[in-house]
């Protein structure tokens, strides 16, 4: 599905401005993690922390990003050192990543990621009753993810309006 949505109106809407966008789109400027979050969630995508090895998305609750990387940081049994070396900086700018998860801007917060073996994504924002994850959907080729995780109206993402049940919802749009 794609939301026609003037860049213009998008960048209003998120409390932003269009040269701003325009600017991240052409790969002039980087966004702010918060402003790209903000932007996403007009388009009605959420920015999450997947890890790539099991195949889950670990967060996409905006508040808790950098601190769903932390803690499976600290699951792996990582120190802020280790994660520092991977990145070229130092254990005190680590832990200010994890303590400023508000001014971080997307190229530090993706480096932070991939440094702990995770990623950041865009994945259609969807009511809580669909388990099936869209990131994971798109590349499975087999179709096992979607067999086994979404309600079998699912397809790239839940077709259920806001606060409706899948099994509700008629399937009216295009696969992305």
């Amino acid at each position: 599905m794609r939301l026609r949505i003037p860049q213009k109106t998008a960048a209003k809407a998120a409390g932003l401005q269009a040269t701003m966008v325009a600017s991240w789109e052409k790969g002039r400027s980087d966004p702010a993690l918060r402003n790209l979050i903000a932007y996403a969630r007009v388009v009605g995508l959420l920015v999450a922390v997947v890890n790539p090895a099991n195949r889950q998305t670990l967060s996409s609750d905006p508040d808790t990003l950098i601190s769903a990387i932390a803690a499976h940081r600290k699951s792996e049994g990582m120190l802020r050192g280790d994660v520092a070396r991977r990145m070229g900086a130092t254990g005190q700018q680590i832990h200010e990543i994890e303590q400023n998860a508000e001014r971080l801007r997307l190229p530090t917060a993706e480096n932070y990621a991939n440094s702990v073996g995770l990623a950041l994504a865009l994945v259609f924002d969807r009511p809580r009753c669909c388990s099936c994850d869209p990131f994971w959907c798109r590349t499975d080729e087999s179709g096992e993810h979607c067999a086994t995780r979404s309600c079998g109206r699912c397809l790239h993402g839940c077709p259920a309006p806001d606060g409706e049940c899948c099994e509700a919802a008629v399937p009216a749009r295009a696969a992305s």
